[in-house]
């Protein structure tokens, strides 16, 4: 498996990164540092300067060599293999296209977007935009964490099957333990339609059968997730069924990790573990 490491100097995308090599260390696995010099977006609209543009560019390509070689010397206390890319354009654009080229990249390791007044937008928006339209599953992380304990987060979707089963090969790559967690991805908006309707008569029926409906369909997806990791001879330790995504955040607290599949319109799930830094997650498409 090859892994790339997207860099921008940040202390979470070198955490990222020391998280990468601790997977590449169990499955042998070789790493790609890749680095984007935004330089070209600044503009002289933009900023009013006519030579800030290139004053910029020429900061940031230090920075860029700066970065590669700390990360080059991260590399090598964890005794794994790197090449360091430095590239130039728009920096999702770019991870995508990269990826996109090189399809022996299995995963893609980053820091969550910077928080803060200060940030640009479109460094905002970097993680985010490459994990909605990623093919390459996205790890995405704060911390340098050593991968034991797995939460797979299922519903009843065909994405969510492609998370299982990326997850379950994943797990016995890194000898990992595995849970699964059940989760409806509207609960948060069919609860609100509840609300809306307390006064329509009899809604107390309508509410009873759809919550049985709801249950059915967790369990589906529960047995679903089971028959997949079945067929890769692993085994669930654990089994928890919740019903929203604020539910299935806190209980991901207690594993390293959890793998969601996020599709091309990202929900409520995905855009909370996006906005919690204190969660490692892995989107699956």
């Amino acid at each position: 498996m090859k892994i790339l490491s997207a860099i921008d100097g940040s202390d979470a995308a070198f955490n990222a990164f020391s998280s990468a090599c601790k997977i590449a260390q169990k499955t042998y696995s070789y790493i790609t540092v890749f680095y984007v010099n935004k330089g070209e977006e600044y503009t002289t609209e933009e900023t009013g300067w006519i030579s800030i543009r290139e004053k910029i560019s020429n900061e940031l390509e230090s920075k860029g060599q700066e970065v590669i070689q700390k990360a080059y010397d991260i590399a090598k206390a964890h005794d794994v293999s790197m090449e360091g890319i430095l590239s130039y354009g728009v920096p999702a654009t770019e991870i995508l296209k990269y990826v996109k080229a090189h399809g022996i990249i299995k995963l893609i390791a980053m820091g969550h977007s910077s928080k803060g007044k200060s940030a640009q937008e479109f460094v905002e928006s970097t993680t985010k935009s490459v994990v909605v339209q990623s093919r390459t599953p996205v790890f995405v992380t704060s911390s340098s964490v050593d991968i034991r304990r797995i939460l797979i987060a299922v519903d009843n979707s065909e994405v969510s099957k492609k998370a299982v089963a990326f997850g379950g090969r994943f797990a016995k790559s890194l000898e990992a333990e595995i849970g699964i967690v059940s989760f409806i991805p509207d609960t948060e908006a069919i609860i609100s339609e509840y609300k809306l309707i307390a006064e329509v008569p009899n809604i107390e029926r309508h509410i009873d059968s759809s919550e049985k409906a709801l249950k059915e369909i967790m369990e589906q997806a529960v047995s679903t997730a089971k028959d997949v990791l079945n067929s890769l001879d692993v085994k669930a330790s654990s089994i928890i069924k919740r019903g929203r995504s604020d539910e299935i955040i806190l209980e991901a607290k207690n594993y390293d990790l959890l793998i969601a599949g996020v599709k091309s319109k990202p929900g409520r799930l995905t855009n909370k573990l996006l906005d919690s830094h204190d969660i490692n997650a892995i989107f699956v498409q």
